[in-house]
């Protein structure tokens, strides 16, 4: 898959795999409103698979909902499960791995987030 197609190839993907209230952001926003899957680029962006060949590392940051006294995993545990079978299934991303739950604070705000953690193969042009 080209590097330009895939942000939007796998928000694509995860639309098509959640619930119609789980919103997908394929860019970096201002605000969110939970829950949200955010579709990025993961740092190191780009590594070399082998000498002619790389491969770019995307996240999905998933928000289920502010973080709650006594836990509540349970939305997020949702939003993941949806997720896991059709990435797996995907000729073009391939999981690396997937977080536990941590709490993500955004604009002074505290949030529930898991990550899974994805590699695609750049193709060349």
């Amino acid at each position: 898959m080209k590097l330009a197609n895939a942000r939007t190839e796998l928000a694509l993907l995860a639309s098509t795999a959640l619930a119609d209230d789980v919103g997908v952001i394929d860019h970096l926003p201002d605000s969110i409103a939970p829950p949200v899957v955010l579709v990025a680029w993961s740092d190191p962006w780009l590594e070399p698979a082998t000498l002619c060949a790389w491969q770019a590392k995307m996240e999905l940051l998933i928000v289920s909902q502010r973080l709650e006294p006594g836990g509540n995993t349970e939305r997020l545990e949702e939003i993941v499960s949806a997720l896991v079978p059709p990435l797996k299934a995907s000729q073009w991303f391939q999981i690396n791995d997937v977080t536990s739950p941590y709490p993500l604070q955004i604009a002074g705000v505290d949030y529930l987030a898991a990550s899974i953690n994805i590699t695609h193969d750049v193709e060349d042009g």
